[in-house]
Order: structure tokens, then C-alpha cells, then sequence
């Protein structure tokens, strides 16, 4: 019998614990190192623009790639040693042009590795939502570990060292990871028929829940561009903002803890639409109520769903969807049509409509955020799968 440290949700954990560590210094903390590198914003803006496109096209170009789908644990260790050394190119030069080509590929690399590491997770725990949650759990106690970490580190030894050192150190730990991942069985199984990801594209329920988790990012894209922005106007100090902020990211852990036993019970569109719903009453709560702490925190407590139970159950839609071989491309699609297009989409959408009606355009999310719940009432076809 294998000892614990050697199990399958073992080895997934600690690879979704290095992996999400560096989401928590990357997404909070980039733009600041830029800044410090004295860049011009004009400048800081197009190296993010190119790390967009890195997150977009890394994830759908790496799952197609003929040499890499047999082996899922290959694509995946070849992704972070590419990420690696993509980073690592920052320690020789801060040239506008080198920053553009490290962050670059630091970002395809990096965002392709992402659904291949969901498509092992989902064949090795079979899809089954509580042994998932456990495992994903890790990912969010890293990120808001070294979200708190990096700030005190800054402090010390600047923003500019800190974040190299933290994420080629990260990087390094997540590849060193990926070659404990167990094996997973990608093919079709002798009862099911792999029909394609486009045929898979052209049913209704895939198509509804695309399309909904797309709009479901592209309204997330105010609460990461201009939560903060809006409520040190309201007010707020840095230490309260930090605080609403890790109310969201622990209210996240909570719900991984009990989200196996939620999707038992209830049925995919249920929790789709519960959770685009709440997720709509958010956004709109949190542009009336800023001003309101105790409101506030409770809007953030909301996260849970809004991130924490729908990410969980899209992850088994994918799992029941897409079969064999098809689970990297179902990943692949669901992160670039999501965070990749919904993610970058929203961020300039929500920036030119901020700076026209501030605050409004979290009502603006919150009308998007009901239209993907719309979508699912319409298009979506009930489906009852409970974990085995």
C-alpha cells in the first residue's frame, strides 16, 4: 500500500500548490514590477498585451500539438521547463523588447500547462468532485500564502528582485513537481466514441456552457482591474482592501471543503445557474453598497461561488463531457475561451467603461453575469451526475 506522500492526490496537490503560488505573485504584483523597471505605461501596457495573447493562444496551441498528446505528463513538464527558461531570460536584460519575448513565453508556457494538469487531475480522481476539491484546495492556500509572502519581501529586498527570485524559484519547484504527477489513462473508453471537439462544440449544453463561462470572466474582469482602485476612492486603506480580498480567496478554500458533497446533490444546471445568479446579485451589491463594510464583506464571501463551486463544477461538466483524449482539448478550450478571450475582452471593456461611469460598470458585470445565467435557463439540458 502506498504511503500518503506517494498518492495520487498527493502528487496533484503539490503540483497545484507551485503552480497557483505563482498566480499569487504574478496577478497581484507584475504590474507593480513593471512600474519599478521605470517603463513608460504606454509600454507596461503592451508587454501586457503580449502576455495576453500568451495566455489565449498557450493553452489551445499546446493541446494540439501532435508529439505531446500521448503523454499528458510530458506535455505538461515540457510547458514548465519552457516557462522556466522564458522567465529566467529576465535576469539578463529588463529591455523593453526582452521583457515582451520572457513574459511572452513565460505566459504561453505557463497557461498551457494548466488544462493538461486539469485533464490528469479529472482521469486519476475519475471525476470525482470531492477528491478534486481537495486536491485544487491547495492551489488557493498557495496563492494567498505567497500573495502575503511577496508583500513582506518587497519590503526588504525591493519589488523588482522579489518577484525574479519568487517566481524562477516557484517555476523551478513546479517543474521539479511535475515529474511526481502519476500517470493518466487518456484514452476513449470501449463504450464511449470520441466525436471531436467541434462535433462537442455543436451541442447545445457545451455550447451553453462556453458561452457562459465566457461572459461569467469577461465579468470578473472589473472586480481584478478595479476593485481595489474603487474602494481606496471609497475610503478604504491598503491593509482593509488586502483583508476583503483574502475574505474572497478564504471563503474560496471553504467551498472547495464541501464541494463534492454539493455536487451530489444537486444537478450541473442547477449550479451553474445558482452560482451566475449570486454572482450577478455581486457585482450589482458591491456597486450600490461599497461604501458598506459589513456589506462588503459579505458581497465577498460570495466568491465562494462566483469562482470556488462553479470552477469545481465546470471541472466535472468538462470530465463527463469530454472523453479520452478529448479532456486536454475540453481544458484547453474552457481556459482560453474563459480567462484567456473573456479575461482579456473584459479588461478593456471594463477600462474604457470606467473611466466613463466609474463604479456603474460593476452593474455592467452584473448584467453580464445574468445573461450567462439566462443562457444556461434556455439553452441548457438538465443533467444529474453525482460523483461514484
Amino acid at each position: 500500500m502506498r504511503s500518503k506522500l506517494n498518492s495520487d492526490k498527493t502528487r496533484l496537490s503539490q503540483v497545484y500548490f507551485a503552480y497557483f503560488a505563482i498566480l499569487g505573485v504574478v496577478s497581484h504584483y507584475l504590474g507593480l514590477y513593471l512600474h519599478h523597471l521605470n517603463l513608460e505605461p504606454s509600454m507596461i501596457g503592451l508587454v501586457l498585451a503580449v502576455m495576453t495573447i500568451g495566455r489565449i493562444a498557450g493553452p489551445m496551441v499546446w493541446a494540439n500539438l501532435p508529439g505531446l498528446q500521448s503523454s499528458p505528463s510530458c506535455s505538461i513538464q515540457s510547458s514548465c521547463f519552457l516557462a522556466l527558461i522564458s522567465f529566467s531570460i529576465l535576469l539578463f536584460s529588463h529591455e523593453p523588447s526582452v521583457l515582451m519575448l520572457a513574459l511572452g513565453g513565460f505566459a504561453f508556457f505557463w497557461s498551457a500547462a494548466l488544462p493538461q494538469l486539469e485533464s490528469v487531475a479529472q482521469s486519476c480522481l475519475k471525476g470525482n468532485a470531492s477528491a478534486y476539491s481537495m486536491v485544487r484546495i491547495w492551489g488557493s492556500i498557495s496563492f494567498i500564502c505567497l500573495v502575503i509572502i511577496a508583500g513582506w519581501f518587497f519590503e526588504i529586498y525591493g519589488i523588482v528582485f522579489s518577484v525574479e527570485m519568487f517566481t524562477i524559484g516557484l517555476l523551478t519547484l513546479l517543474f521539479i513537481s511535475s515529474f511526481r504527477l502519476p500517470e493518466a489513462d487518456l484514452e476513449a473508453s470501449d463504450d464511449q466514441v470520441y466525436t471531436g471537439t467541434l462535433a462537442k462544440l455543436k451541442q447545445a449544453n457545451v455550447m451553453a456552457f462556453m458561452f457562459a463561462s465566457f461572459l461569467l470572466q469577461l465579468s470578473f474582469a472589473t472586480y481584478y482591474g478595479f476593485f481595489s482602485i474603487y474602494l481606496t476612492e471609497l475610503g478604504y486603506t491598503g491593509y482593509q482592501i488586502g483583508i476583503m480580498i483574502s475574505v474572497g480567496v478564504i471563503a474560496e478554500i471553504g467551498i472547495f471543503l464541501i464541494a463534492g458533497r454539493i455536487l451530489n446533490r444537486y444537478s450541473l444546471k442547477a449550479l451553474f445557474l445558482f452560482c451566475l445568479l449570486i454572482t450577478s446579485f455581486r457585482w450589482f451589491g458591491i456597486s450600490l453598497w461599497g461604501e458598506n463594510i459589513a456589506l462588503l464583506f459579505l458581497l465577498q464571501i460570495i466568491h465562494a461561488f462566483s469562482y470556488g463551486l462553479f470552477h469545481v463544477a465546470a471541472q466535472k461538466f468538462i470530465h463527463v463531457e469530454f472523453k479520452g483524449k478529448g479532456q486536454a482539448k475540453g481544458q484547453a478550450l474552457y481556459m482560453s475561451l474563459s480567462f484567456g478571450i473573456g479575461g482579456a475582452l473584459g479588461s478593456v471593456v471594463s477600462g474604457y467603461s470606467w473611466e466613463f461611469v466609474g463604479q456603474q460598470t460593476f452593474a455592467l458585470s452584473a448584467l453580464l453575469a445574468l445573461v450567462a445565467a439566462l443562457l444556461i435557463l434556455m439553452f441548457y439540458k438538465t443533467i444529474r451526475v453525482q460523483d461514484k
